[in-house]
């Protein structure tokens, strides 16, 4: 047997496997998105993790933190949840697994996330220690690769609160609960998320239909690596761009938006209009971005309202473009005397469940890499 040996390294692609978008830094991995993050194999024992924090983590009374929500991640290791925690310092480090010096040594697989948005915080992956006989290795990429693009649903937004009273904290947002995660794992595809809490296509959400949130919206976010209300290292994250030439593409395209929408449209036929033509540009700016890639609108848990305005939308799109691997599907909308809700009258983890399980079922219906799943 191998003697085991302390090896450091940095989340690079020789030692990991990248999930969702990324920016790679001299001394750590930026992650921002929901699910964002590393996946690895070791053959040993003790693993130890370090993180960099963004400036919400900076105490100052001065105003230039906007907001104070820091980021929630997790690290998973054989699929068990080993750490799960909000990164409230500058640079911190954790042993996550194997502290115990008795720790029998064996064939791990370690998947390092971040369970909150971006919008509230980001977050520096740094230097991974393991205790072990070999240098780490990646995790196998999937055949299957499917972007998600939503609002808070697909966040996992207040998902670990039970109850429809409390609200917005990055501490009960879970990617990993939501309907979007649930169905990459069931497919066995790797996954990206670009959701934003609040965000729509021609209004966020807003307390007033006359008065629709023009600063929430999805259309600039996309071809960006993220946006953020906070710096890291004194760098605002929508300077930079993500580079859809060089980076992988999905072979899928799931898009959840309109819940926030609706409560600016209000089925006023002339909002309808404009939501149907911006949700057209919409698709054009995705497709072009991802040519081959198939898009699926799927759209009804939190109220179904927009669905034939959204089916519409995807039909003209299809017609105009000539672009015939479009699709829409309508989820269930979410039955709260049965499965209770999250915060904020959001769709609690069981629904999220059934919206999985309803999803994976027609992605497989479709064909294709997940024909035989």
């Amino acid at each position: 047997m191998n003697e085991l040996k302390e090896i450091a390294f940095f989340p690079s692609a020789g030692h990991v496997k990248i999930l969702g978008r990324t920016v790679a830094l001299e001394d750590c991995l930026l992650l921002a998105l929901s699910g964002s993050g590393v996946e690895f194999t070791y053959k040993g024992t003790k693993l130890t993790v370090t993180f960099y924090g963004d400036s919400s983590v900076k105490d100052r009374d001065d105003g230039t933190v906007p907001w104070k929500d820091q980021a929630r991640m997790a690290v998973f290791v054989d699929g068990n949840l080993q750490l799960d925690t909000v990164i409230k310092k500058e640079k911190e480090s954790f042993v996550v697994f194997g502290e115990d010096e008795n720790a029998i040594c064996g064939e791990h697989t370690v998947r390092i996330i971040k369970l909150s948005e971006p919008r509230m915080s980001s977050v520096g992956l740094g230097e991974i220690r393991v205790l072990a006989q070999e240098p780490p290795r990646p995790t196998s990429a999937s055949d299957r690769y499917i972007e998600f693009i939503g609002d808070s649903i697909t966040c996992g937004y207040g998902i670990d609160t039970a109850s429809e009273a409390n609200t917005f904290s990055t501490t009960t947002e879970n990617v990993s609960k939501a309907f979007s995660y649930l169905t990459a794992a069931a497919l066995g595809a790797d996954a990206s998320y670009v959701s934003y809490s609040g965000h729509g296509l021609i209004s966020g959400y807003t307390g007033n239909p006359d008065i629709p949130t023009l600063d929430e919206l999805i259309q600039p976010y996309y071809e960006i690596f993220a946006y953020s209300y906070n710096t890291f290292r004194g760098k605002r994250l929508e300077t930079i761009k993500w580079d859809f030439e060089s980076e992988r593409k999905p072979d899928t395209i799931v898009i959840n938006l309109g819940t926030n929408d609706a409560s600016y449209i209000m089925q006023d036929d002339n909002k309808l209009a404009a939501f149907m033509e911006d949700y057209e540009d919409f698709l054009e700016q995705v497709h072009l971005a991802n040519p081959r890639s198939r898009i699926i609108i799927a759209f009804g848990l939190m109220g179904d309202e927009l669905f034939e305005t959204e089916k519409e939308a995807a039909e003209s799109f299809a017609e105009k473009t000539g672009f015939s691997d479009i699709h829409t599907f309508r989820l269930t909308p979410q039955d709260p005397e049965k499965n209770g809700y999250a915060a904020d009258y959001h769709p609690s983890a069981a629904s999220h469940m059934i919206a999985a399980k309803e999803l994976t079922e027609y992605i497989r219906s479709l064909g294709g890499a997940y024909n035989a799943l």
